[in-house]
């Protein structure tokens, strides 16, 4: 396995989630954003306080582990792999992927920090977000990437409500959508557009599309095979696109609630990941 291409799985898993059932598609053309509702239906800016209670919604929780099976799959090659996710909430996560029984790598993170380590070239990474900048075309914190492993409602460029004065608003009855598609001071002033739509039989967001107009990106999001654990409904497939590129996160176990540990060590014999 390729290390850029490990640092870019490492990424893509930490800019995601899982789903349920599969929602009808909005446009048959994977190459273009489903943003057709944008030019045939009119915002309604009275949903906006609707949108602010679904993002306020959130699921409470101590601590969540998830046991996962991953595929990526790419013009290159097509990569299987295993491991777990943990998460403290809004404190830390930790990832851990396997392939063929042994450890690939393994990375931490909390508010200010990352951290990777990658055995298959005893190398290793200490630093901040701008690593998820190198794979992955929008700024990620946090906060955005807890919400999008928990499958809830995360905002650019801080996932903070303020930011849907930014957002127009539709509803089509089935989903909630909201998007900065239209938009043109959002895109000049941040660098890309954005999609969600939001499930309103479950209050869980169904899909997210992100388009960088300047250099003609585009990752989506969707999510499925929502079911309830321990009073928590979680998605148990989550699938990304981005480029020619695709993961799948499939959730084997999930546990609420469980003690857990985050560790992550760096040998001394270790040298950092050279870009």
């Amino acid at each position: 396995m390729k290390i850029k291409v490990l640092f870019g799985l490492l990424a893509l898993m930490v800019l995601i989630a899982s789903c349920g059932r599969k929602k009808k598609n909005r446009d048959n053309n994977p190459d273009k954003p489903s943003v057709e509702i944008v030019n045939n239906v009119k915002s309604d800016p009275a949903l906006k306080d609707a949108v602010k209670n679904y993002f306020a919604e959130k699921d409470t929780f101590s601590t969540v582990e998830i046991s996962f099976n991953l595929k990526l799959n790419s013009p290159e090659r097509n990569l299987s792999a295993s491991g777990q996710l943990r998460i403290a909430n809004d404190s830390v996560i930790w990832l851990y992927v396997k392939a063929l029984g042994f450890e690939v790598a393994r990375a931490k993170f909390t508010k200010d920090s990352v951290a990777a380590v990658v055995k298959l070239k005893n190398s290793y990474f200490k630093g901040d977000y701008s690593l998820m900048k190198r794979y992955i075309p929008v700024a990620v914190d946090f906060s955005v990437l807890q919400s999008i492993f928990l499958n809830q409602i995360f905002l650019f460029p801080e996932n903070d409500v303020k930011n849907l004065a930014y957002f127009s608003f539709f509803d089509d009855g089935e989903l909630l959508s909201v998007t900065s598609f239209g938009n043109p001071k959002y895109a000049k002033e941040f660098g890309f557009n954005y999609l969600f739509n939001i499930d309103k039989s479950n209050k869980h967001l169904s899909n997210a599309t992100v388009e960088i107009p300047k250099s003609h990106k585009i990752v989506k999001i969707e999510y499925s095979d929502y079911k309830t654990v321990a009073g928590h409904l979680m998605p148990h497939e989550m699938k990304i696109d981005m480029d020619d590129s695709e993961v799948i996160f499939t959730t084997n176990k999930i546990t609420f609630g469980k003690k857990l540990n985050f560790p992550l060590t760096i040998p001394s014999s270790y040298k950092p990941f050279q870009f």
